[in-house]
């Protein structure tokens, strides 16, 4: 399996940095298993740098149902392959690529108000989530923060590149792991920052829908 455990706790989603290195907020931890299904919710004490999210209310629904509409049917093609049933069963908005050959080996584990989506490409793994919690990154590098609106931020992983940002008032994460650490896609956050820039297709569930009053 390519991808190992993540965690997330609750709150969402300012960030808060403390001398260039992020630190978690405590609160009920949930796991995030970024490999498969869910794991037994063991939480990590050492070895990690954190985001710091502080409440900024709810999802903007809204603003995720105009990102809906701009998807047209192309978030429905994309999340062609995605199990049904996990999809329905998110209750926040979910992000997908622009890129039907990465969203057709797609998979998505739905813990409800978060969910992840992995897919494989050659030599490689990619990771998306989305969430109302605060996520737990490697700490490897301090993390570089755009001031932007949706706070774009990226971090160099043991095994690649990770980047976080808010949009309707989610925290979503973009991951790419190599296998090889000298593939270029790993060694700097172009690929990345490439992923980011087209992971813009809404897909909303039941759930979702429901929450958004657009009905089941």
């Amino acid at each position: 399996m390519r991808y190992g455990m993540r965690w997330a706790t609750a709150g969402a989603v300012a960030i808060t940095l403390v001398a260039g290195t992020a630190w978690l907020s405590t609160s009920k931890a949930q796991t995030r298993n970024a490999a498969g299904a869910p794991a037994p919710a063991t939480r990590p004490t050492t070895g990690v740098a954190a985001l710091v999210a502080a409440p900024r209310g709810r999802v903007d629904w809204q603003a995720a149902v105009g990102g809906l509409r701009q998807s047209a049917n192309l978030g429905e093609s994309l999340a062609s392959n995605l199990n049904r049933d996990q999809v329905d069963i998110t209750a926040v908005p979910i992000l997908l690529p622009r890129d039907a050959k990465l969203a057709s080996n797609a998979r998505i584990y739905s813990f409800g108000d978060y969910y992840t989506i992995t897919a494989d490409t050659a030599g490689a793994g990619v990771s998306l989530s989305g969430t109302t919690t605060t996520v737990l990154l490697p700490a490897t590098k301090p993390l570089k923060v755009d001031s932007g609106p949706e706070q774009l931020t990226l971090q160099r992983t043991v095994d690649g590149q990770l980047a976080s940002f808010v949009r309707f008032g989610v925290l979503y994460t973009v991951e790419i792991r190599c296998d090889a650490p000298s593939d270029p896609r790993c060694v700097d956050d172009n690929y990345v920052l490439g992923l980011v820039g087209k992971t813009t297709a809404v897909v909303m569930g039941k759930a979702a829908r429901q929450a958004a009053g657009l009905g089941g």
